[in-house]
């Protein structure tokens, strides 16, 4: 026999507060997006900028070919009715706007982020999952390698663990460092199964590995700026960390956030794609000289900094995730204790 328990449920949303309102609107139908007939056209929702078709995520667009995700998140915002809490991984004072405007709608989106390493946060690292020789020996390296470099010198470039490269996007990188010569620790997750020769021509100039300890990569002195897929996690780490970015989107949640990099935080720049849809090693070379010593250099670092700052405090005693999270506690332990009489 089955019984109903009316337990309350959460939702632990793990993007962009910013991705959560344009899912919800588009699931919903709340609003116009682009269509096969109409796949330029921009679009305007509550809390948040204009977007160009390119700056939307894939899956809102005509020419997405994932229906198993579309499916998911359709499912998901087809059944916001059945959850009490919405708790996400961002914090108030960095996408201010879309949160208020959510909440004005009734759509309570309760931030408690960033959920990031604690040492991003300025405190003690108590990660004792297990031991890999590889990892370790490859974290010494990278360490190493950053401590001989000078303050903010360095360009850290990594896709994340899903994304690979392709031979051309590599190539056109490695030509934007040579082009520049800066000092470089880049992240290739092919590297053991292919060789690149273009690879040989840089690595006197930086350092080329196939895994790094990225929270503390970006939380050395030595970096300068992350050139990143603009995947959400590591978006929260380098703003945790106050590190710049050049952002080379691909596809889901990245264009978004790429355009949040840009035109709401005002900390990096996106790469723009040729007329063959890739990066050209000139336009990395641009990008990566506009973030390190363009005339905007000082804005983006002044900005990353700022929210470095606000990031640690929004998580301490008394700031607004830490409210938020204090506040979920409370209103479970009452929902229990209410339910606890009813029975």
């Amino acid at each position: 026999m089955l019984y109903k328990v009316d337990l309350p449920n959460a939702m632990l949303w793990i993007q962009a507060c910013a991705l959560y309102q344009i899912y919800r609107r588009y699931y919903n139908q709340l609003d116009e997006f682009p269509t096969e007939s109409n796949t330029n056209m921009s679009v305007k929702l509550p809390g948040l900028p204009v977007f160009s078709a390119d700056e939307l995520p894939s899956f809102v667009l005509p020419s997405n070919t994932v229906r198993s995700v579309d499916g998911i998140l359709n499912t998901v915002f087809h059944s916001l009715h059945k959850v009490k809490w919405v708790l996400g991984n961002s914090f108030l004072e960095l996408e201010k706007d879309v949160i208020a405007s959510l909440n004005d709608a009734g759509c309570p989106f309760c931030p408690v982020g960033p959920l990031v390493p604690a040492t991003l946060l300025g405190k003690e690292d108590n990660d004792h999952d297990g031991y890999d020789i590889y990892k370790a020996n490859s974290e010494s390296d990278c360490i190493e390698w950053l401590n001989q470099q000078k303050p903010a010198s360095v360009v850290y470039i990594s896709f994340g663990t899903v994304l690979s490269m392709s031979v051309k996007e590599i190539e056109s990188i490695a030509a934007g460092l040579k082009s520049i010569n800066r000092p470089f620790l880049w992240v290739v997750r092919s590297l053991e199964n292919q060789e690149f020769g273009f690879l040989e021509e840089i690595k006197e100039q930086g350092l080329v590995v196939s895994w790094s300890p990225q929270t503390k990569v970006l939380s050395h002195p030595s970096v300068g700026c992350f050139l990143s897929h603009c995947g959400w996690n590591s978006l929260l780490e380098s703003i945790a960390a106050g590190v710049p970015v050049i952002g080379c989107p691909q596809w889901t949640d990245q264009p978004t956030n790429a355009k949040l990099v840009t035109d709401v935080w005002g900390v990096g720049v996106k790469l723009k794609m040729n007329s063959e849809g890739v990066i050209s090693g000139e336009e990395v070379g641009k990008c990566v000289e506009e973030v390190m010593s363009g005339p905007r250099s000082e804005e983006f670092r002044k900005n990353a900094l700022q929210l470095k700052r606000v990031a640690r405090e929004v998580l301490a005693d008394g700031g607004s995730s830490d409210n938020n999270i204090k506040m979920f506690v409370n209103e479970v332990i009452s929902s229990c204790s209410s339910h606890s009489k009813q029975i």
